[in-house]
């Protein structure tokens, strides 16, 4: 009997394959944490005694680090001159930040998300969750990078134009522009940049992002016509704006509905709420591609496990499909629903109305 095709050497081989991608990763996220891709880019090929020389690290950690990512295929090394190079067409996708083909989020995002680890055995025993406090800060720089390259790229050069009244009344001005969730800011900050003459406000719970969606703007070179506050959706503003967003927010909510009742009464009654959440289908057990993986793991570590810490729903990150969106929406008085046709493989996009 040839067991070359057993059931068995084939999960082995899964096994080995996936636990290579992922201490690839763990090898990626040190190469953006600490630099060195970026050195590389700048500075050209180097040995592992140049490269410390010029970064100042130690240079056995370098060496072991970049052979680990040759037998990965992200780095070049060069067996007669000992140097290490990175490819310059990898460059968009391991060096620059906020780029159309930027890798550099879902890296960090990756590496961080898996932390920490017993406490999430923990929530599994005990149930509960895993609060703010506990997520490494580097699950927060990867999000921050990855609404850098969603929000430059996709929102302001390709969403925003199939909701065209939106486009046209902020272009007009003397609107407001509410960003619900906003966390470190660069979807408030891409929109005050395209449409200087409207008014934008990014709300968020967490102080952090407040803190550094100011130094984002400031960056950016973006202060006249937008404001950040430091804010919980569960209450209620007394204030009412032309158009609200969330980015990625509802899902994570503790109490969503609510939340969504908050954002109604935010909205006037002939302005427009601009929903983005995950894309994904009514049926969890319908959800295919080569992310889902990657969407349950990001639930089990933060979008779920952060809202059940507080008692919350813990819709988790595909836990908001367009049923759940329509339901919500008819719940809390919007009338209309709309999906937006985009071409993205994580993200919908929903323009809805009150009326």
């Amino acid at each position: 009997m040839n067991d070359d095709n057993l059931t068995q050497k084939k999960l082995i081989k899964k096994i080995i394959d996936d636990a290579s991608g992922a201490v690839a990763i763990r090898l990626c996220a040190i190469g953006v944490d600490l630099g060195i891709f970026e050195n590389l880019a700048h500075n050209g090929p180097a040995t592992s005694d140049e490269l410390s020389s010029r970064m100042e690290l130690n240079e056995r950690y370098i060496r072991e680090w970049a052979l680990g990512l040759f037998s990965s295929g992200y780095l070049h090394f060069d067996k007669k001159d000992r140097k290490i190079s990175l490819n310059p067409e990898y460059i968009p996708v391991l060096v620059e930040e906020g780029g159309k083909f930027s890798q550099k989020g879902i890296i960090q995002l990756l590496n961080s998300t898996l932390l920490p680890y017993h406490d999430l055995l923990d929530a599994f025993k005990n149930g509960g969750g895993i609060n703010y406090d506990k997520i490494d800060q580097g699950f927060w720089d990867g999000i921050d990078q990855t609404g850098c390259t969603r929000y430059r790229h996709f929102l302001v050069k390709d969403w925003i134009d199939e909701m065209p009244e939106l486009k046209s009344r902020l272009e007009q001005g003397s609107v407001t522009f509410a960003d619900f969730g906003c966390g470190s800011g660069r979807s408030t900050i891409e929109l005050a940049k395209k449409f200087p003459n409207s008014q934008f406000f990014g709300f968020d719970l967490f102080e952090p992002n407040i803190v550094k969606s100011q130094r984002n703007a400031e960056e950016a070179g973006v202060s006249e016509n937008l404001k950040f506050i430091q804010w919980d959706v569960s209450n209620k503003l007394k204030e009412k704006f032309d158009f609200v967003a969330c980015f990625d927010l509802v899902h994570d909510m503790i109490d969503p509905l609510e939340g969504m009742k908050t954002i109604r009464s935010a909205v006037k009654d002939d302005g427009i709420f601009v929903l983005m959440d995950i894309k994904c289908e009514d049926d969890p057990a319908d959800n295919k591609g080569p992310m889902v993986p990657f969407l349950y793991a990001m639930s089990l570590h933060f979008c779920m496990t952060t809202s059940l810490a507080n008692n919350g729903a813990g819709l988790g990150t595909v836990g908001l499909p367009e049923g759940k969106v329509k339901e919500y929406c008819k719940e809390v008085g919007f009338k209309t629903v709309k999906r937006i046709e985009i071409d993205h493989p994580l993200n919908a996009v929903y323009e809805i109305r009150p009326n």
